[in-house]
């Protein structure tokens, strides 16, 4: 934007509006200290924490991060050059920063709330005109008169002090824009509004505004993010500038506490050597969408290259023009002699490590039998390089650590492939595992005597288990002998322990499996099913046997509404009405942006759940099944006990969660019990996933392709690093408790230990608004278990009102409203391992 060097000096410090000194003082004395403390713990509590930091603010460090900016079309981006490195501050930087919410919604500044009673009653509470928004001064003033208030108007005014002291940032007698202000009549609503992304085009639009060559401005908005994004980008600078906190506090906004008085600011940024050029997400995630905003194919390519480049590329004098697109004429602007170089820059022009490292080896050896001083001037410390030894030796620690997983991966797939083929332990004289060939006979007697799994008789048994006699076993056996081996060692009796505990699962498939039918010849291809009833394998493509986005049908609309008639709560306002209530629950299923809770999402599950078991030629597979919302609250909550828990001696042997048998066996959900084992007769399970009980999410397991797809209506809200940590439960648990529960050694051997790969489905899938997640995710999976190729156009948010209804109505209509699997008992089940 202006010539490098030549940009204009600060005058005066920037004046701003965020740091008024009597407006959260004024708001935590009118609140009872429980009320603080649940504003504090909100969503926007970021900013009351902050204000607790007592961040020291420095004008001049904004400032000159400012000048150095490059002049870019975006109208909601900032690009500055900081020496050789580009850095960005965008949305979504400012979402990493503050950890607010930043979706995209239509009508940002100007959301439609409606003027109730109630509304005005407030308004007139507060002392301000029913057409404008409070200012700061007026919310302090409410605050002195709010002894006798109710708890939601107090909180209400809490609210509205973090909207105009903070978000909005004016001046403290400036009235703030009416219709956000608006929105904290439903106190729910208001902290799930995506504030993040209204603060920050707010700061943007004043910053772009303004006039750098200027001897004093002001900024509006939340100015003092820009320091700590500087900080962010800097980290060097951070170190010596920034006072950094312990630890480093969540979100980053939390983690410096400021320093005023710097001076040599603008001497310290150029001679950083190591910058964040931007906060990195997936390439279809780092360009945030606004309305309204310019195309900027120069910033656009400049992006992507640096994503491909993984920090490779280098930015030149060739990507920007050396002049400056405004000339500075500010006239307390003084042209400075250049600086004396720092130690930072001569160490720029010195070679680097990596260079060194392509020199020849005579040279190396130089460089490292030179003095400290010496290798200092070449541009590497001792402590440098001291720091590389270390990060080998971590490299290396983490290298052997995945050797070590490997080998007892490898080691319970030999063993089971070992009992497959009859291997065998037992003493001799030498000192190294030896292979003998057996008769049939000695082989019989001596593997009758030890056994790898524990038995006794274990090859006698085994004969017994198939149904073989001894005598038809004609092909020698190979035997392992090893002197070292007790004849009785501990790894023998930790497997017979093991299979002890499986034998209750081995007994109840195998039941399962000796009860089935065999089918004559006549039953087979092209007839499915058994002597009592034979049905011909239909041509036509499998599934789309309903339309999921018809019509709600008129007359069970209305016995559905009269049946809503005889709620004593029916009439009441949404807010009014009783928690627990059927007036309430069904009212939360059919109002758009209401969460649905767990029993919503089991009552439409259960729907399905009675679809495909009377019709399952309507969906697309005959070998799927749905489960309820229980199975992924468990899962996750219990999986530390999971890794806590000590394998055996193949890896086998772990807590699992409860009731995981009665999901591996399809004894749960009870509703529409359908008694299928995973992988025998289950290759597709589907289920919504909660994360954090603030967001809904659909997952798909695929057992044959030992994977998990995941739909994600906001993909934003769930960060991939959150994404992982959520994952890993089903992407573990999953592929073990195929390995532990297997009813034969035969079928283990086609399952690993290994976990399930994943993918956030990026492309296709409809984005919702903020918290109707919980429809799209039961659409997401109704829609693909029918056999769809892709998620219709009727899935969006201009339809959301309509699904909510059909789906309320067909829920009623099934007696299916509160239905979460027939009683509370079937989570009560304990696991295999109970006891231990």
């Amino acid at each position: 934007m202006f010539t490098l060097g030549e940009g204009p000096i600060p005058g005066k410090s920037i004046a701003y509006h965020t740091d008024d000194p009597h407006l959260l003082p004024a708001v935590k004395a009118a609140l009872h200290d429980d009320e603080w403390e649940e504003l504090k713990n909100s969503r926007l509590g970021v900013f009351i924490k902050f204000w607790e930091l007592k961040f020291g603010w420095v004008s001049r460090l904004v400032h000159y991060m400012l000048c150095y900016q490059l002049d870019i079309k975006k109208k909601y981006e900032l690009w500055c050059l900081i020496g050789p490195e580009p850095v960005r501050f965008s949305m979504i930087e400012f979402e990493h920063l503050t950890g607010l919410n930043c979706e995209y919604i239509k009508n940002l500044d100007n959301p439609a709330v409606e003027v109730t009673d109630e509304l005005a009653r407030f308004w007139e509470l507060i002392a301000v005109d029913i057409d404008a928004g409070p200012s700061s001064q007026q919310i302090v003033e409410a605050c002195e008169r709010s002894g006798e208030w109710s708890r939601d108007d107090r909180l209400r005014l809490g609210y509205l002090a973090i909207y105009t002291g903070f978000i909005e940032g004016k001046k403290y007698s400036s009235a703030t824009r009416a219709s956000p202000a608006r929105l904290v009549m439903d106190l729910e609503d208001f902290e799930t509004y995506p504030w993040g992304r209204l603060a920050f085009k707010t700061l943007i639009d004043s910053v772009k505004a303004k006039k750098l060559t200027k001897t004093c401005y002001t900024v509006d908005g939340f100015i003092q993010v820009l320091q700590v994004w500087v900080y962010y980008a800097m980290p060097e600078l951070a170190a010596s500038f920034g006072k950094p906190i312990r630890n480093k506090p969540s979100p980053p906004l939390l983690a410096y506490k400021g320093h005023k008085g710097r001076k040599f600011v603008k001497e310290a940024i150029s001679t950083q050597t190591r910058v964040v050029n931007y906060e990195q997400k997936e390439i279809d995630e780092m360009f945030p969408q606004w309305d309204n905003d310019e195309s900027d194919v120069v910033v656009e390519n400049l992006v992507k290259f640096m994503f491909a480049a993984k920090g490779k590329w280098k930015w030149t004098q060739e990507c920007c023009p050396v002049e400056g697109a405004k000339k500075c004429t500010n006239p307390v602007y003084v042209k400075q002699e250049r600086p004396q170089p720092s130690v930072n820059e001569e160490r720029r022009a010195q070679p680097t490590v990596n260079e060194e490292r392509k020199a020849p080896k005579k040279a190396r050896t130089e460089a490292y039998t030179e003095s400290p001083a010496a290798a200092a001037r070449n541009g590497i410390t001792r402590e440098e390089i001291e720091q590389l030894f270390k990060d080998m030796t971590k490299v290396m620690t983490a290298g052997f650590g995945q050797c070590v997983e490997a080998v007892k991966l490898l080691g319970g797939r030999m063993e089971a492939l070992e009992k497959k083929v009859g291997i065998k332990q037992k003493g001799t004289d030498s000192n190294e595992l030896q292979l003998t060939l057996s008769d049939t006979g000695k082989d019989a007697k001596e593997l009758g005597s030890e056994s790898v799994n524990g038995d006794k008789g274990g090859r006698e048994n085994n004969l017994h288990a198939a149904n073989i006699e001894p005598g038809c076993l004609t092909e020698p056996s190979v035997v392992i002998m090893d002197k070292t081996k007790p004849a009785k060692s501990d790894l023998e009796r930790e497997e017979e322990r093991r299979e002890a505990k499986k034998d209750i699962v081995k007994e109840y498939c195998r039941a399962k499996s000796e009860r089935e039918r065999k089918l004559a010849a006549s039953q087979q291809s092209p007839f499915l099913g058994n002597s009592t009833a034979k049905q011909i394998v239909p041509t036509k493509n499998v599934g789309h046997g309903y339309d999921p986005f018809a019509p709600v049908d008129k007359k069970n609309a209305k016995v559905f509404l009269e049946f809503l008639k005889k709620d004593l709560h029916h009439t009441l306002r949404f807010e009014k009405k009783p928690s627990g209530s059927r007036s309430l629950r069904f009212a939360t299923l059919r109002t758009p942006l209401k969460w649905l809770m767990g029993y919503h999402m089991d009552g439409f599950i259960n729907l399905l759940r009675l679809r495909y078991s009377e019709h399952p030629e309507h969906f697309r597979s005959d070998r799927l099944c749905f489960l309820d919302s229980t199975f992924g609250l468990m899962w996750i909550d219990k999986y530390g006990d999971y890794k806590s828990s000590e394998p055996g001696i193949n890896g086998l042997g772990r807590r699992l969660p409860p009731g995981a048998f009665d999901h591996y066996a399809g004894l749960v959900p009870k509703y529409r019990q359908s008694n299928h084992i995973w992988g025998k007769y289950v290759d597709d399970i589907y289920a919504p996933v909660n994360y954090n009980n603030e967001h809904w999410i659909a997952i798909w397991v695929s057992i044959p392709k030992k994977h998990i797809t995941i739909w994600d209506s906001i993909p934003s809200h769930i960060k991939p690093a959150q994404l992982a940590e959520l994952i890993e439960p089903f992407t573990t648990m999953i592929p073990y408790l195929l390995v532990e529960l297997s009813p034969t050694d035969e079928e283990s051997v086609k399952y690993t230990l290994e976990p399930f790969t994943y993918e956030r489905v990026r492309v296709g899938a409809p984005v919702a608004r903020s918290r109707d997640c919980g429809v799209y995710t039961l659409k997401y999976i109704e829609c693909h278990t029918l056999g769809m190729s892709s998620f219709p156009p009727a899935l969006s948010d201009k339809n959301v009102k309509t699904i909510r209804e059909k789906m309320a109505t067909d829920m009623f209509e099934h007696d299916l409203c509160y239905h979460r699997d027939g009683d509370d008992d079937a989570y009560t089940a304990l696991d295999m391992y109970e006891g231990q």
